[in-house]
């Protein structure tokens, strides 16, 4: 075998090692950290602090009054599917009011 016949190989790049914050969130190096941090929604706030109490949660940082707290404070501001068919569903009747009313 040549020389140039073991150059054209590709050899297998390392993949590179993540970091993990509170079990959830990852990151390459500090500039994707940082890019990460530059471009937080509302919405990625919400995920880390959901993911920091359910993290603090499985590390045994609260105790059961507080575990109790931090559910319903995450279940009251976060949609539940049951929460997103209530809207479709008030405005059924609505619609069959507003019929019923043009029909007289």
């Amino acid at each position: 075998m040549s020389q140039e016949q073991v150059n054209t190989e590709e050899t297998p790049q390392p993949e590179l090692q993540k970091t993990y914050l509170l079990s959830t969130i990852s990151y390459t190096d500090k500039a994707d950290y940082d890019k990460f941090l530059e471009n937080l929604s509302p919405e990625h706030a919400l995920i880390v602090l959901i993911s920091a109490a359910n993290h603090g949660q499985l590390k045994g940082a609260y105790n059961l009054d507080e575990a109790e707290l931090i559910a319903k404070a995450i279940r009251k501001i976060t949609p539940s599917a049951s929460q997103n068919e209530q809207p479709a569903e008030e405005e059924a009747p609505k619609k069959a009011k507003t019929t019923a009313k043009k029909a007289k």
